[in-house]
């Protein structure tokens, strides 16, 4: 059976060099990346991952790291196929997910530091941004390999992200032209994660530049009517995801007032789509989020990535 030492004999560099090639180290030059794999397959070679992690003291395991949320809330699709996206990358790496999931930021911060300490997790995903994040401050005062899913709390944070301002901006732009809305609405939770205010911002840029106002609804369970009581005026919605038109998609039912708005929200999701009417979505390609943030987070001499999104 081949071993490291063949490869390297028979490639000319070093057993070290050899290994990193293997693992596409960016260190390593391009063409002896090549070579090095093409003797390793003329060989048959098998990297044992194993010994690899006992060698490096880490676990060939990338941490997922989810926004704290009730254990009522609904699972959101748009996680789930970054999940997936994730998954295809880190196969091909021969790497592994260990998910960090809780209730409360303090549960959720101890979570990651039992995978660091005990588990042996150097590398993660955040799938979240958020001001003043406790997991956030650990990782990157520990020295943790992170990459995070939308725009980053601190300068000098490594992301991958779609350019929520201009979603924002072209799915109201979609309302006013293709609709002729007039009082539009931004729908947003209360937690107002990055996502939903840099998607707020577009929203407003766009309905500026139309010389038109624009109106914040903070949903919160069963205030539509309160909402509509107090603007009756409002024609159209730009929902900021998936799961939060699902949660007032009811409430507009028994207002009887789904059929006289135009609605887009973003993400897309397919099993949100048959659940509910159609309407317009904004695609944000979370699965090539989840494939380039794995790229991205085992690529030190890259630190961001911009997704295209479709509407």
């Amino acid at each position: 059976m081949a071993t490291i030492k063949d490869i390297a004999k028979l490639a000319g560099v070093s057993i070290s060099t050899a290994s990193r090639a293997l693992n596409d180290n960016p260190r390593i030059s391009e063409a002896t990346r090549t070579k090095v794999k093409q003797i390793a397959a003329e060989l048959g070679y098998s990297p044992n991952y194993n010994a690899q992690t006992l060698t490096r003291g880490e676990a060939n395991m990338v941490g997922l790291v989810f926004p704290v949320t009730d254990q009522s809330a609904l699972a959101n699709p748009f996680h789930i196929d970054l999940m997936r996206g994730a998954g295809v990358a880190l196969e091909q790496r021969h790497y592994t997910m260990m998910v960090a999931i809780a209730e409360t930021e303090e549960r959720l911060l101890e979570t990651v530091k039992s995978m660091v300490t005990q588990s042996k997790v150097h590398n993660f995903l955040l799938l979240y941004t958020k001001e003043k994040d406790p997991v956030t401050d650990y990782l990157r005062d520990a020295g943790m390999n992170f990459v995070v899913i939308g725009h980053p709390e601190k300068q000098g944070d490594r992301f991958v992200d779609n350019d929520n301002i201009q979603a924002g901006f072209l799915a109201t732009q979609k309302l006013l032209d293709d609709h002729h809305c007039q009082h539009v609405a931004f729908v947003t939770s209360p937690h107002h994660w990055t996502f939903e205010v840099d998607r707020q911002l577009g929203c407003r840029q766009c309905l500026n530049e139309r010389g038109l106002g624009g109106t914040e609804w903070v949903v919160e369970e069963d205030n539509a009517p309160q909402f509509f009581a107090q603007h009756p005026e409002i024609d159209g919605l730009v929902c900021a995801d998936d799961i939060l038109f699902l949660q007032i998609y009811r409430q507009l039912e028994a207002l009887e007032r789904q059929d006289q708005l135009a609605i887009i929200c973003f993400n897309n999701s397919r099993l949100l789509g048959r659940l509910l009417p159609a309407i317009d979505r904004v695609d944000l390609r979370p699965r090539q989020l989840g494939i380039a943030a794995v790229e991205l987070l085992f690529n030190r001499q890259a630190d961001h990535q911009f997704i295209s999104f479709a509407l």
